[in-house]
């Protein structure tokens, strides 16, 4: 079972890595989106966080699961989908499949795509404990004097071999290879973790990539 786990969760990133880095947080006008692996354990009676699919437990058919207030039996390899929106401008959406469950708790894994809209970045740290904790790949292609999306980091132009940025604290170049780091709240319920690397530097564009780690709260 733990081979076939990792095997599963090996598949899942790499698709994501594959398919949708380039695009995933898009820095196009329109809302934040990531989306990335994400596994979940439901105790019995617990829900999915900000929905309303709950775990009521297994009977000799399967795991009862209760969906919008109408029950239903799912079985390992069945799929467990569903929609939230804890806040008007913030949608989350999760495409699981049940691997596991038994008298004490149901296992899912997946992936969740979170949209935000309005964001705010602000430098912070991120709180304690998170309803929702997943990491996206992201790939961004910023114009001079624009902002990395998701933070409050601005591409000021290329100085020599070097990019000049704003918006972080701390040293301002960076050079082909070199890491970005930003921490801090993009929305009431959102903090964002991001580590980028430095991929192409030009006079009127800033490539970077790497990965950005979301947080959900309050949900």
């Amino acid at each position: 079972m733990m081979r076939s786990m990792r095997s599963i969760w090996g598949i899942l990133l790499l698709s994501l890595l594959a398919g949708g880095a380039c695009w995933l947080g898009s820095s196009r006008p329109g809302p934040l989106v990531y989306e990335g692996p994400y596994r979940v354990d439901l105790a019995v009676g617990e829900q999915l966080p900000g929905t309303n699919v709950r775990y009521l437990g297994v009977v000799p058919q399967g795991a009862r699961v209760d969906i919008a207030g109408k029950q239903t039996i799912r079985l390992a390899g069945d799929s467990l989908e569903a929609e939230a929106q804890p806040h008007p401008t913030l949608a989350v959406r999760y495409n699981l499949r049940i691997y596991a469950y038994d008298e004490r708790a149901l296992h899912a894994i997946g992936t969740v795509r979170v949209e935000i809209w309005e964001a705010q970045p602000r430098l912070g740290p991120r709180p304690p404990q998170a309803a929702v904790r997943f990491t996206a790949p992201v790939t961004y292609r910023v114009p001079r004097d624009g902002v990395i999306p998701g933070t409050s980091i601005v591409y000021r132009g290329k100085e020599g071999d070097r990019a000049r940025l704003e918006g972080l604290p701390g040293y301002p170049y960076r050079k082909i290879g070199d890491s970005i780091l930003w921490a801090g709240q993009v929305h009431p319920m959102v903090h964002l973790n991001m580590t980028f690397r430095v991929l192409l530097i030009e006079d009127s564009w800033l490539t970077v990539a790497g990965t950005v780690e979301v947080w959900l709260s309050g949900m």
